[in-house]
């Protein structure tokens, strides 16, 4: 009787100091797991883009501007890739040079990632954020290696996600002329040696006539061509900018909507049916990770004689 006694409470106190070795055993996991979270957390908030530390420009503004300048494609977007039925016959003069503008937006994050596209064998245009943290500095890097130089410009979206969280140089609806034109030349000033204008985001602002006039009108002032990167189906950018006289055309197919890498050569694909059956064509793409590693795999084999600078397709 004793000895089953004996037993039990060895099997009472066996089981106890099992409980309590799996209660340890969880509470340092669980502590690991969040001195790992608390570390990643402070690595996010003290890191800050250098010239080389990335090439990703997701990974680089993503915890700096809370997700202001990282999607970029918020907007509605009609068509990111060329659709030759949807294509209107007098956009392009038919002077059968069968070439492509290949133009970078979001510049001026990542100063190694210019250097990667300015390594490339064909010749790109750069399109730079006014309050990217590098901004005169990719100007002038640009300018030096003899790339045209456009002002990436934010301007209001339709999508309430993106409404405020703007910088300040954003143009949107509710500005009087005189602000808007301030906004926008305080802007212009932020990046030396601009020739051009195409719109960040922008679906709202764009298919507002009253602002694409006050725009072209500063176009005019300063001597700047206008391109509609398109990032809504009701934009009157191209139609405002042929009616005032100056230089513009629009974007036909955007490279890297998505990063994924059967999308990206499924819009490279649609990039070249549309070289082929016009004498010109607008890519627009960014300096992501993903889209610096494909422009460099795709360097071979094609003619770098059919890339010009987006000057060269103005109407």
């Amino acid at each position: 009787m004793k000895k089953k006694s004996k037993q039990k409470k060895q099997t009472f106190w066996f089981k106890l100091l099992l409980s309590i070795l799996l209660i340890l055993i969880l509470l340092l996991v669980w502590v690991g797991s969040e001195q790992k979270a608390a570390s990643n957390m402070s690595q996010t908030l003290t890191n800050t883009p250098t010239n080389n530390n990335t090439d990703d420009i997701g990974r680089v503004i993503a915890p700096l501007l809370d997700d202001t300048y990282v999607l970029t494609f918020e907007d509605e977007l009609p068509d990111p890739v060329f659709k030759d039925d949807n294509k209107d016959a007098t956009i392009h003069p038919t002077e059968n040079r069968h070439v492509l503008s290949l133009i970078i937006d979001d510049v001026g994050y990542d100063l190694h990632a210019l250097e990667r596209l300015i390594a490339l064998p064909y010749t790109i245009t750069v399109s730079i954020l006014p309050d990217a943290p590098y901004a005169r500095e990719a100007a002038m890097m640009a300018h030096q290696h003899g790339l045209t130089v456009m002002l990436h410009m934010p301007m209001q979206t339709a999508n309430p996600k993106y409404q405020q969280k703007m910088e300040k140089f954003y143009l949107h609806q509710d500005m009087d002329k005189q602000t808007f034109t301030s906004v926008f030349e305080a802007a212009l000033a932020k990046v030396p040696y601009v020739e051009g204008v195409n719109n960040h985001m922008g679906s709202q602002l764009t298919s507002d006539p009253q602002s694409m006039d006050w725009l072209m009108e500063l176009c005019k002032k300063h001597d700047l061509f206008f391109i509609d990167s398109r990032t809504s189906a009701t934009s009157v950018g191209a139609e405002t900018a042929q009616q005032s006289g100056i230089y513009w055309n629009t974007r036909d197919v955007f490279l890297d909507h998505s990063v994924e890498a059967s999308a990206l050569q499924h819009a490279w694909d649609s990039m070249l049916s549309c070289v082929q059956r016009n004498d010109t064509c607008i890519m627009l793409a960014h300096p992501h990770q993903e889209t610096l590693n494909f422009l460099e795999n795709h360097a071979q084999g094609l003619r770098t004689q059919a890339f010009v600078t987006v000057t060269d397709t103005l109407k």
